[in-house]
């Protein structure tokens, strides 16, 4: 009997500075992130198959397949490509969100495939190397995707990333007060609105769109952001996170809809503070920042029309890891 690999990453919350860790903005700007993983997940279950030779991969769909370039997954088919495995191997896919919902899933699903076939291949890779990988393959596969997913999903926790023109990431732990972080979720409201997404068409577009001034408001709000968790001023993040919202608006006509546009509104009259749709926009999650607990109440009752499902998150600290069970 074959053993079986676990790999685990968690989902990431983007808290400021997103679309400007897309290369076609740090390359000539710089960019910022500011990030946190949750305890929503991406699994990765890798063992060697015993009835063939196969390479099988299970999600959504379910492949079989005796060559790695007939596999129609892509992130599966790069990794094995960049493993240089040919044959002989089963994964199976697992998330507890699905794609396109603005939680960094393409990043996450990267790291632990990466992490899962580094294990399987009998190699130990630090998460960090990990998360250059990711972004290495998502670059080989040209997805618009920035570098803050496979970063922050994979490091876990609190993530800083300072990116220079040339793509040199400088990576800091801030170090935040455990009550400002337990106020943070306590009196955040995470939606989910059912409504799934393609974020390429909607990264594509901002590539494309010459809304360099909009970037560079959300950089400068996303560091004032930093400072308001290390200061503890979570009131001030709300608002500022309602700043960002109106700015992340114009970047694409895709990044919000009547019916959003109406979610945001009410909860605004109920008392929230500030609000957005995590990732590229156009579905996902929504999240909204209340100054207490008794106006959370008001702002869950003021949304209840609208039938989305709340979601209750809480912070992830060890980002991607790797369990092997022996047979």
């Amino acid at each position: 009997m074959s053993k079986i690999i676990i790999s685990r990453v968690p989902f990431r919350l983007s808290l400021g500075g997103g679309s400007t860790d897309l290369p076609s903005y740090y390359e000539k700007h710089g960019g910022f992130i500011f990030g946190v993983t949750i305890n929503l997940y991406m699994d990765v279950f890798i063992k060697e198959p015993r009835s063939d030779d196969f390479i099988h991969v299970h999600y959504k769909h379910f492949e079989s397949v005796s060559d790695v370039k007939n596999i129609s997954h892509e992130i599966a088919r790069q990794a094995l490509i960049m493993h240089g495995i040919k044959n002989k191997v089963a994964i199976s896919f697992k998330a507890d969100t699905p794609a396109g919902t603005g939680l960094g899933s393409s990043g996450a699903c990267a790291v632990a495939v990466i992490k899962g076939l580094s294990t399987f291949c009998g190699k130990k890779i630090s998460n960090k190397k990990a998360s250059e990988k990711s972004f290495e393959l998502t670059r080989a596969l040209k997805l618009p995707d920035g570098v803050q997913d496979p970063y922050v999903c994979s490091l876990g926790g609190f993530v800083v990333l300072d990116i220079d023109k040339k793509g040199n990431i400088k990576i800091k732990k801030p170090k935040i007060d455990s009550k400002v972080i337990k106020k943070f979720f306590k009196n955040s409201l995470f939606y989910y609105t059912g409504v799934v997404r393609e974020s390429k068409h909607i990264l594509a577009e901002q590539d494309q769109t010459k809304i360099l001034e909009s970037k560079h408001k959300t950089k400068t709000i996303g560091k004032k952001i930093l400072k308001c968790f290390m200061k503890g001023d979570l009131d001030s993040f709300g608002k500022l996170m309602n700043e960002h919202w109106e700015i992340k608006k114009t970047m694409s006509n895709k990044m919000s809809s009547d019916l959003f546009d109406k979610i945001y509104e009410e909860a605004c009259k109920a008392g929230a503070l500030g609000g957005k749709i995590m990732g590229a926009g156009g579905g996902g999650y929504f999240m909204f920042y209340c100054s207490s607990p008794k106006i959370k109440k008001n702002v869950r009752k003021a949304l209840k029309s609208f039938k989305m499902r709340e979601m209750d998150f809480e912070l992830d600290n060890q980002g991607a890891r790797v369990h092997v069970i022996k047979p």
